[in-house]
């Protein structure tokens, strides 16, 4: 589709009450292609009298109409949804394609998938329910149940913009909250249309809104509120200790997905082709631009020039080009900034010694100069000491460490403030199963790459983060359990 098919003519609005509403102050910004550097399109930007308006929307809903929506009712609307923007996917692909940079192909293939986060939490929905305890004391009846929070902030990265609004959205209103979504200013249109939807769906005025903006002040905003009673932030880690902070005036519930450095460990004995290819896609996808990315690769001695020669000979024919190219294998970083900070990060891998051995050079091509390309590049000869080891790049970058023995490689794995995820390549099921216990990370992977699906939880230790997302851990996680003990005597 061409750009002035999919991109409105007036600026993007926000929700709230059920409403498309421009700023009170009438401010906007405006979002750019960052395969081109053109501006793309003109946002609302909410101020603290927006996100003050939001927030009341959604109390006012919460403790009006939703509150006595049946949870069939609930299923039936989310079921709804889901069957919309089904029917939008296309248009919502290309959308991403011009604001985020993703390849149209890659970014059909995601977002084919998002209709069925609503499929999963309308139906586990249902079974959501307390329990009846055979507490100590006959002259008591005890049962639990399962309540909604209230009013959940839910604060959206520019990295898989729609897909993450929807895997916090559905759980929260699975569960019976209203929520005050806030997009990413870097990439917020799929969302704000996605917003479209929701009145159509038949969720009441006031239940789904959404405020554009920066982090602060608009997502600290809502934040701060103590309307509020939940915050759900995927984004970076120093933002996440802001929250974390914020959040403690008024003990929020907080669920934080945060940064990774995940290691993907490569035995001796590892089917190589598997291993190699799973490499490859994490620098790959997104221009690596994934949390869950294995962005430490540690290869086993005796092995590890054969392993960098055969990802190498994979990395050189790659199609980076126009996101808008289905050819296109790998599109442009996000925005400027991203270059920046991954261009930053190459300069302190040299300085500290490694080597910095990059495939192509897109920005020499004409038509990709004014983009924010970059090659794909392997950090060679580091140490896990090393800044480019131990700090998130979030661009195509894997750094590279050598192990010699299964105890030096879980302690360099282990050896980090992150602990989303790490991947095992081995053929030996024994030691499989070792590193599964010995791996200090939310999700462990063998002889596979860091997949995440809508039916299973996903979420890190440390500073990584609080909490998960997918899965029933994240409906249970958006209630609260009520204690009712009745007297018999």
């Amino acid at each position: 589709m061409k750009r002035e098919d999919v991109l409105r003519s007036t600026p993007y609005p926000m929700l709230i009450g059920g409403r498309e509403v421009a700023s009170v102050s009438g401010k906007t910004f405006a979002t750019y292609d960052p395969s081109n550097g053109r501006k793309l399109a003109d946002v609302c930007e909410a101020g603290p009298e927006d996100v003050d308006r939001a927030v009341a929307a959604a109390y006012d809903a919460f403790h009006g109409p939703w509150r006595d929506v049946l949870p069939k009712d609930r299923s039936r609307m989310l079921m709804k949804l889901a069957r919309l923007l089904e029917s939008k996917v296309e248009a919502m692909s290309w959308l991403e394609c011009y604001d985020a940079g993703k390849p149209i192909a890659a970014s059909r293939a995601w977002l084919n998938g998002a209709p069925g986060t609503l499929e999963y939490y309308a139906g586990i929905l249902l079974g959501l329910a307390g329990e009846t305890l055979d507490v100590s004391d006959r002259t008591l009846f005890d049962y639990t149940v399962r309540e909604p929070l209230g009013v959940c902030g839910l604060i959206v990265p520019w990295n898989f913009p729609l897909s993450i609004a929807l895997l916090k959205m559905a759980p929260a209103l699975a569960a019976g909250n209203c929520v005050v979504v806030k997009p990413s200013e870097v990439t917020p249109l799929s969302t704000v249309e996605l917003g479209t939807l929701v009145a159509e769906a038949g969720f009441p005025p006031g239940v789904v809104n959404i405020v554009n903006g920066p982090g602060d002040p608009v997502g600290m905003a809502l934040v701060r509120d103590p309307r509020v009673a939940k915050i759900s932030f995927t984004g970076g880690t120093v933002t996440g200790k802001k929250i974390f902070r914020e959040a403690a005036s008024t003990v929020k519930r907080l669920t934080l997905e945060l940064g990774g450095k995940s290691a993907s460990l490569v035995f001796a004995d590892a089917d190589l082709g598997k291993a190699v290819g799973v490499a490859y896609n994490d620098m790959v996808r997104n221009s690596g631009q994934v949390c869950g990315a294995c962005t430490r690769l540690l290869l086993h001695e005796s092995i590890a020039d054969a392993f960098i020669e055969a990802l190498a000979a994979k990395l050189r024919p790659l199609r980076i080009g126009l996101p808008d190219d289905p050819a296109t294998e790998m599109g442009p970083l996000v925005s400027p900034v991203q270059l920046a900070r991954v261009t930053d990060y190459l300069e302190i891998g040299r300085n500290e010694g490694a080597n910095i051995e990059s495939y192509s050079d897109p920005r020499s091509r004409p038509e990709l100069a004014g983009g924010c390309y970059i090659a794909p590049t392997l950090i060679r000869g580091a140490t896990n000491a090393m800044r480019v080891a131990r700090e998130e790049i979030f661009g195509p970058v894997l750094t590279v460490i050598r192990f010699g023995s299964e105890e030096e490689a879980v302690r360099i794995a282990n050896d980090s403030s992150y602990g989303l995820a790490a991947c095992v390549f081995t053929s030996d099921a024994s030691r499989a199963m070792r590193m599964t216990r010995s791996l200090s990370a939310g999700t462990v992977c063998v002889n596979t790459g860091v997949r995440s699906s809508v039916d299973a939880p996903f979420g890190g230790f440390r500073e990584s983060g609080l909490g998960k997302e997918r899965g029933k851990e994240a409906l249970l996680d958006d209630t609260q359990i009520k204690n009712v003990r009745y007297g018999l005597a």
